[in-house]
């Protein structure tokens, strides 16, 4: 099993937040492992990584920013995979992990009225690229479409659409590929 701490290896500096939502898991892939190959070829680890290598990556700083966190604050990339996945709940055609997911993060911002944890972002042209936090930023979406008075019922605050999450931001002001 791959730990945090050995992704850390690779990428110096990096928070254990970020590296834990989103490297992580999928480090722990049968079919991925760590670390990605060079070059990445078809490898999966292309996609992921925005098809910038781990050198690329190793220049990337991470801080936790309040951003507006609406559909049209998204990139269009994003904006297409969170719209898809609230079209596959509402469908009933998600699998039982994006129903979980979206159900877990939707009582959690409906109480809490901040996301589980911040999601992993970057700014590129057109709005916020999401690493990590596409369900979350789904669930989210659903529950800003909740009327006031559902809240005001239970004691509660509607989400406001100012969140935190966290911005990477590469040291030369470089985007990733994809």
């Amino acid at each position: 099993m791959v730990t945090v701490a050995e992704i850390q290896k690779d990428l110096p500096g990096w928070p254990d937040d970020v590296v834990e939502q989103w490297l992580h898991y999928f480090a722990n892939e049968p079919d991925l492992g760590w670390p990605p190959p060079v070059p990445f070829m078809d490898h999966r680890w292309g996609l992921l990584l925005g098809g910038c290598p781990l050198s690329w990556w190793k220049e990337v700083a991470w801080k936790k920013e309040t951003v507006k966190c609406d559909l049209a604050s998204l990139s269009a990339k994003a904006r297409a995979d969170v719209t898809d996945i609230i079209a596959q709940f509402r469908s009933g055609t998600a699998d039982e992990s994006t129903k979980r997911r979206i159900a877990q993060s939707w009582i959690y911002i409906k109480t809490n009225a901040v996301f589980p944890r911040p999601l992993v972002t970057m700014r590129i042209p057109g709005g916020l690229s999401l690493f990590d936090g596409s369900h979350r930023m789904a669930a989210f979406e659903m529950v800003q479409e909740l009327d006031s008075a559902q809240f005001e019922k239970f004691n509660k605050k509607k989400p406001a659409l100012e969140q935190e999450v966290w911005v990477g931001t590469h040291r030369n002001g470089e985007v990733p590929l994809t």
